[in-house]
């Protein structure tokens, strides 16, 4: 994964895991947002239009930072190997079906019959109290319980990369919104002092085109942002990281497997979280962070649940919040 913004809220959750200021001390802090438009004397020229403080005041006691998303997940294992249960995930598996048996109602049954395939070996078969699908934009766990994705897509491609570039354009260590007449331009600063995050408004789409179809190379993604930035320079001199997709805003009306109008007589035995639940948009930047802070608040209550600490009932509140 390459979503590396961080919310403060969700800061706030890492402190709950004790990583916090292990985070914060590796991470480029994000305190200021800048604003470029064109210069109304000169509209082929942009001009820095406004500076904003990030976060506003008591927002949290956490910034907003960046940091490399694989570095995250690096701090979650090693905290989940460091439990008192010794957790460890295991890779080199897919989910290929997720049956739910309706007749099982007790509260200690194993009513969810889960198929993984194995790379070089034999199907698994597991059943289980509870099923949690984080399986992604395309989850089968979503398709199995009958949920959409549902809203409008902006037919919109947008480029990102992560480059080291020379420049002498005055913000480049700042987030920055840039707005010119050639396009949009969003800029974040990288952790380490070197690299930037350029995002890259390119072309239109055609209803139900994808953007693959267009062929986008990290030449046309340099070449777009410098016109954006004009008069300013930008030398690319390496690209770390590069990827394009259009624009998507859609969300599912639901995130457990209880028709809404069975919610009074059937209990939830199968959710979904992270994009399973959700598409976002580049710009804004919230998926990471919506993801982990809905699995944290499931978390709980499943745990809680388990343990005979709340009633089955509670896990009616997962779908609930999260709409």
């Amino acid at each position: 994964g390459q979503a590396d913004g961080i919310a403060c809220r969700t800061m706030a959750m890492f402190e709950a895991f004790d990583f916090a200021d292990r985070v914060l001390r590796e991470a480029c802090w994000i305190n200021e947002v800048t604003f470029w438009k064109p210069d109304e004397r000169d509209p082929e020229r942009i001009v820095r239009h406004g500076r904003v403080q990030d976060t506003e005041d008591g927002l949290s006691e956490f910034p907003h930072v960046v940091l490399n998303q694989a570095r995250v997940h690096d701090f979650y294992l090693e905290r989940m190997r460091q439990s008192p249960s010794r957790l460890e995930p295991c890779y080199g598996r897919s989910v290929v079906e997720v049956s739910i048996d309706d007749a099982a109602t007790g509260a200690n049954d194993h009513p969810v019959t889960v198929r993984l395939a194995r790379h070089g070996a034999a199907d698994e078969v597991i059943r289980a109290r509870y099923v949690v699908g984080c399986d992604g934009a395309r989850s089968t766990v979503r398709r199995a319980i009958g949920r959409q994705l549902v809203g409008d897509s902006a037919n919109q491609a947008w480029g990102v990369m992560d480059v080291l570039a020379v420049t002498d354009f005055p913000d480049i260590r700042h987030k920055v919104a840039v707005q010119s007449r050639h396009g949009n331009l969003l800029i974040i600063p990288r952790e380490g002092a070197y690299l930037v995050r350029l995002y890259v408004e390119m072309d239109k789409l055609a209803v139900d085109e994808r953007v693959a179809s267009r062929g986008i190379t990290p030449e046309r993604l340099i070449e777009a942002a410098a016109r954006i930035l004009h008069p300013h320079t930008l030398d690319v001199r390496e690209v770390a990281w590069w990827s394009v997709y259009e624009i998507g805003q859609r969300i599912c009306d639901r995130y457990d497997d209880v028709p809404a109008e069975a919610v009074a007589t059937r209990l939830p035995r199968v959710f979904i979280a992270g994009d399973a639940c959700h598409t976002h948009s580049p710009k804004a930047g919230q998926g990471m962070n919506f993801s982990m802070q809905d699995s944290f608040n499931l978390g709980w209550k499943l745990a809680a649940v388990l343990r005979g600490q709340c009633a089955p009932a509670l896990l009616h509140s997962y779908s609930a919040e999260r709409q």
